[in-house]
């Protein structure tokens, strides 16, 4: 009888515990096709999903193709963002295809003729700011302003970018969109191995940065004690940083002082804004650094982005270019960090040089109610897969204050300046840039000498 009593409560022990197995594996599953939904999503309206159901949209742009059906992602961050699109699609029934329909010089061409003739290359084009706008003057462009899908105030799922937005307003409607930044705004990057054998703490930047104490002051004062003769022949081995790339540099000056190349006025028209003061003071500080002898000259017969090499190499300290250059420091072998560009005397506060490339939506070939879901869809697509943006962030940095504390810092758009001459077609800033390798004039003679050409540009950019 006792036999029969343990072998009973071994068979139900049996059962229990394959029950719980089977319980277990099925809130695995059912939690793996939740999180295929990001748990800030937001639900398409009832009329938007009916209207979703067979739409195929085509992102159009000239650099990539992502196609959810061939993509083969790379790491970890890309498979869960490739999982949570792939659901997007099966749930609502759609196609979404980011596709290179032509080169750099043929996708604006393209964008125009294709809106004119009724049937455009794209749902949505992404383009340059100066290709969007010319396309606003043409009526090529649907306001998204219209959609109720529109709404700058929403943070969720994925925070619209306003200065876009503001850039790309006229007449009280709004043509052009994007999500957050891109990572075009300038940066300072520098090496920390160089910076301990000057017998500066390799981490001194974040910390003046922190405290507010980061200005152009204590970034010449830094770059002196970095521009050292290390064998004492008489020549420089280490130089702060180079003198190109004029164009990178000049930009950081410009806006950590406040200054524009281009503004809007109270009318909305772009107007020039290289006479103002705080340009020209912006000039005037990079002439200093040329003369204080910290940046290294141009080479003789060197390749063209020779300081690109010559900061990863270790052969400079620092380096000012666009957040975006990160790409070229993973495989440098010294650890460095990132940090705004300093503030200059007229700034009250770090600022971060957006220009981004747009969106926009064309004014043919959809109706009110396909915008509506163009838009959501979009929006849905471009949501990142985590709600903390640090996570995905990490891996790209040596350190994590680049992430905690200079990243967030370049995503509060409060701290955001648009460039307003990338609306200008034409507009090259290299007119000036160039120009400060060797000018020995006053700063308001490099202004004076490009204000005619410019003028001409952006009266053409305001339909004059």
């Amino acid at each position: 009888m006792i036999k029969k009593i343990i072998v009973c409560f071994i068979l139900i022990s049996l059962l229990v515990m394959s029950c719980n197995k089977n319980s277990g594996q099925n809130r695995s599953q059912s939690g793996q096709r939740g999180s295929n939904k990001i748990s800030n999503f937001v639900e398409p309206s009832e009329d938007v999903q009916n209207t979703l159901k067979g739409m195929e949209i085509v992102l159009g742009n000239w650099w990539r193709d992502y196609d959810p059906a061939t993509f083969q992602p790379r790491n970890d961050i890309e498979e869960r963002q490739l999982e949570y699109r792939r659901w997007i699609l099966q749930e609502y029934g759609l196609k979404i295809h980011d596709k290179n329909i032509g080169g750099w010089g043929e996708i604006a061409q393209l964008a125009t003729t294709s809106i004119m003739s009724g049937k455009p290359a794209a749902t949505v084009f992404r383009l340059q700011a100066d290709w969007a706008l010319a396309l606003y003057r043409q009526n090529l462009i649907y306001p998204v302003s219209d959609s109720k899908i529109f709404d700058l105030k929403a943070v969720k799922p994925v925070e619209w970018n306003k200065h876009i937005a503001e850039a790309f307003t006229f007449n009280n409607k709004t043509y052009a969109f994007a999500f957050g930044s891109s990572g075009s705004s300038g940066a300072v990057f520098w090496n920390k191995r160089i910076f301990r054998e000057a017998g500066l703490d390799p981490n001194l930047l974040y910390d003046l940065q922190k405290e507010g104490a980061w200005t152009w002051d204590k970034f010449l004062e830094i770059s002196k004690q970095l521009t050292r003769d290390i064998n004492n022949d008489g020549i420089i081995d280490i130089y702060a940083m180079p003198c190109d790339f004029s164009i990178d540099i000049l930009d950081s000056l410009v806006s950590s002082n406040g200054a524009m190349f281009v503004d809007r006025d109270a009318n909305g028209r772009l107007v020039n804004a290289t006479n103002r003061p705080e340009f020209i003071e912006a000039i005037r500080f990079y002439m200093r650094l040329r003369e204080e002898g910290v940046m290294k000259p141009k080479p003789e017969g060197i390749h063209w982005n020779w300081f690109v090499s010559e900061f990863l190499d270790g052969n400079v300290a620092m380096r000012m270019a666009p957040q975006h250059s990160i790409s070229d420091m993973r495989t440098m072998r010294d650890d460095w960090g990132m940090v705004l560009p300093p503030k200059g005397p007229r700034a009250k506060n770090y600022v971060v040089f957006t220009a981004e490339n747009v969106m926009i939506i064309p004014s043919r070939g959809f109706t009110s109610e396909q915008v509506d879901a163009i838009l959501w869809a979009v929006r849905a697509w471009e949501t990142p897969i985590d709600e903390d943006w640090r996570i995905g962030n990490y891996p790209n940095f040596r350190d994590r204050r680049a992430v905690d504390e200079t990243m967030t810092m370049m995503r509060d758009q409060n701290l955001w300046q648009w460039r307003y001459h990338t609306l200008v077609p034409g507009f090259s800033t290299s007119g000036i840039a160039w120009q400060l390798w060797y000018h020995e004039g006053e700063p308001a003679q490099l202004v004076e000498a490009v204000s005619q050409s410019w003028n001409a540009l952006i009266a053409d950019a305001n339909g004059l």
